[in-house]
């Protein structure tokens, strides 16, 4: 038993000697991070993100079943952030956390086409159905959204339009399910 205990001890120590010479700290994991060549890196990744997020909200953009106007707002609000991502360049300071935070605006204007599309659908396929309330309802929420996006205030404000939307986008849906049956 003894030995066994002192063998334990032994590896114990031997691995808190490994662990302070040559283990990773705060300081050494902040300047792996100042890189110039990493930071680069993922500068030039980040970017590339966002060109191809633009790119697939572009696609989506042309075969969007959203009335001309509404594609021509979000056209022009991709464009806005293609041109703010073509001035940014890797030297300038936290250039590759603002991409990512273009990559998450990209993703907001999506989730908001998705839904200004799916009220334009529902809206249709309720026709004479909808109420007047329902109706005004939803052109008021989506009004709301297409404001936030050519305002450009594409993250906290467009995500309460968008989610206000959606809620009202599933119960006329709900109501034309009803309907039709």
């Amino acid at each position: 038993m003894e030995k066994f205990r002192r063998s334990y001890v032994y590896r114990v120590k031997e691995r808190m000697m490994k662990n302070t010479e040559s283990g990773k700290n705060r300081l050494s994991r902040t300047a792996a991070k100042e890189v110039p060549h990493r930071s680069n890196e993922r500068f030039y990744s980040a970017r590339a993100d966002v060109k191809k997020a633009c790119e697939d909200l572009q696609h989506l953009l042309r075969t969007s079943s959203a009335h001309e106007v509404v594609v021509a707002d979000f056209v022009t609000a991709v464009t806005r952030v293609e041109q703010d991502l073509q001035s940014i360049g890797p030297d300038e300071s936290k250039a590759s956390s603002t991409v990512r935070d273009m990559a998450k605006e990209v993703q907001h204007l999506q989730v908001a086409e998705t839904w200004v599309a799916a009220t334009d659908r529902v809206l249709e396929r309720l026709g004479a159905a909808a109420s007047a309330t329902m109706r005004d309802g939803l052109l008021e929420a989506q009004e709301r959204v297409m404001w936030c996006v050519r305002a450009q205030h594409w993250d906290g404000e467009l995500t309460a339009a968008t989610t206000q939307l959606q809620g009202l986008v599933q119960d006329a849906e709900a109501h034309a399910a009803r309907v039709a049956s």
